[in-house]
């Protein structure tokens, strides 16, 4: 006797009876016209990305777009946004630390409306890493970015100097910046099995359109950071094909590689420094670099373990930074910092904020990294290849934590999945190789991470995709 589905898997769950609403089965009964699927969820979140990513074009409008949508997808459901806070309690810690940093904030009211707006921007980012799976992320990164590049490609907007290109953004940095998000979303899409023909096409067109405005923007870092971006992902789709004793050998090697070349490259430093000062126009100190930190690292002086307040430092009024500014002929007095992130933040945050954002990023980034090599997929690759990105941004520039920012919602939303994934993994290492049935270990690590409101599926029965890691919900389906 032959015996069904049900019968040999009896966890398997029997479809559920077709609502009324959906079309009749029967194509001759269905009614004419075009049907469209949609998730409210996956909707609401691309709004939330989009006005984020416009940001830098709308101003305020941008903001009251990210800031609704955000409302609404919480309000969609507040119990589970409040239990992905509780999960990931460390960077709510972080921006409430921030928030209380009034307290003894030289700018007292800067520091609380900035502290706010930053707390709601961690909800809501913990609240896009509870809802959307990783892949669906990804892609919603790719088409927000890929529409905020097109209104840059239609605003025609250079610097008066010829120094670089801005499109709908203040400074070519920050243009470079979203183009480098843009690329390795397209490189991520690309790379993933399960992309389907357009959004390989769409993948194909965000990475031509970032890496001209990447070019045209004319920022070496942001080149740099993109290129090593590369060659680490090169790195990664090597080492998940070798197993775990090879690995570790080739890990050695590079690392004794990079040490060698790191010797004599501080022989040759005279040699460089002026074949670079030559190739990129930029002074010996990077821009002055130098000189900022000697200043920065006064102030951390000054106050080592509190700082001087959230956002409390570059503040118009403040003497100091006004001196920098007329130094530094930045004559609209925004948009300027210290130019590495850690020490930025630490005059402002103090040594306490700082090593919190430490164990988060950190942790986040070696996280991404070994997600990718147990389980590469459209999700996985983006976050590590945009964290190594970060890790190389941070030591010239200021990436994170800005309130309604984009990248650092990014950042946000990693640490979130960071978590998932220590979870999931410390799961399937307590398994016993006998239980890992036909799937295999890789089949059991998307089983266990993909847990949540998800049926706990037998590995050899059903195993969720690293794609839709960690928490993915049950999708939310309209028609009609």
């Amino acid at each position: 006797m032959q015996t069904t589905d049900a019968a040999r898997f009896p966890r398997a769950a029997r479809p559920a009876a077709r609502p009324a609403a959906y079309p009749p089965a029967h194509p001759s009964a269905r009614r004419p016209g075009f049907v469209l699927t949609y998730s409210p969820t996956v909707v609401v979140g691309f709004l939330c990305l989009l006005g984020a990513a416009l940001l830098p074009m709308l101003g305020s409008k941008g903001a009251l777009v990210f800031l609704l949508a955000g409302a609404g997808l919480i309000a969609m459901r507040p119990g589970a946004t409040i239990a992905a806070m509780g999960r990931n309690w460390l960077i709510v810690a972080l921006a409430l630390w921030c928030l209380c940093s009034f307290t003894w904030s030289d700018y007292p009211g800067v520091t609380v409306r900035y502290g706010v707006q930053l707390l709601l921007t961690v909800m809501i980012g913990i609240t896009l890493a509870d809802r959307l799976p990783p892949a669906i992320f990804v892609k919603l990164v790719l088409v927000a970015q890929l529409m905020a590049s097109l209104a840059s490609f239609a605003t025609g907007r250079s610097r008066g100097d010829g120094g670089g290109y801005l499109g709908i953004y203040a400074s070519k940095n920050a243009l470079a910046a979203a183009s480098g998000i843009l690329v390795i979303a397209a490189v991520a899409v690309l790379f993933d099995r399960r992309a389907t023909r357009l959004w390989r096409v769409l993948a194909l067109a965000g990475l031509a359109a970032g890496g001209m405005l990447l070019l045209m923007a004319k920022s070496t870092g942001a080149i740099l950071a993109v290129g090593g971006t590369v060659g680490v992902f090169g790195l990664l789709y090597v080492l998940r094909r070798l197993d775990g004793p090879v690995r570790l050998a080739v890990v050695a090697l590079a690392t004794l590689l990079v040490a060698v070349v790191t010797v004599i490259l501080t022989g040759m430093f005279d040699e460089l420094s002026q074949a670079f000062l030559s190739a990129t126009g930029k002074d010996l100190t990077l821009t002055g670099r130098t000189e900022l930190w000697a200043t920065a690292f006064g102030e951390i002086a000054r106050h080592p373990f509190a700082g001087t307040g959230y956002q409390a430092f570059w503040v118009v009024g403040n003497q100091l930074a006004e001196q920098l500014w007329a130094e530094f002929g930045i004559e609209t007095r925004t948009g300027f910092n210290f130019h590495n992130t850690l020490i930025s933040n630490a005059v402002e945050i103090g040594l306490i904020g700082i090593t919190i954002q430490a164990v988060l990023f950190y942790g986040a980034l070696w996280a991404m990294l070994s997600w990718t090599i147990r389980s590469p997929g459209a999700g996985s690759i983006f976050f590590a290849l945009f964290m190594v990105r970060q890790f190389v941004l941070m030591q010239v520039e200021l990436v994170f934590f800005f309130q309604f920012d984009f990248s650092s919602i990014i950042t946000i939303v990693a640490i979130c999945h960071a978590a998932g994934f220590r979870q999931a993994a410390r799961a399937v290492d307590r398994m016993p190789r006998a239980a890992y049935g036909r799937a295999g270990r890789a089949g059991s690590f998307a089983a266990a991470a993909g847990r949540g409101n998800r049926p706990s599926w037998p590995a050899s029965i059903h195993a969720p995709s690293s794609n839709q890691w960690p928490r993915a919900r049950r999708p939310i389906r309209r028609d009609g």
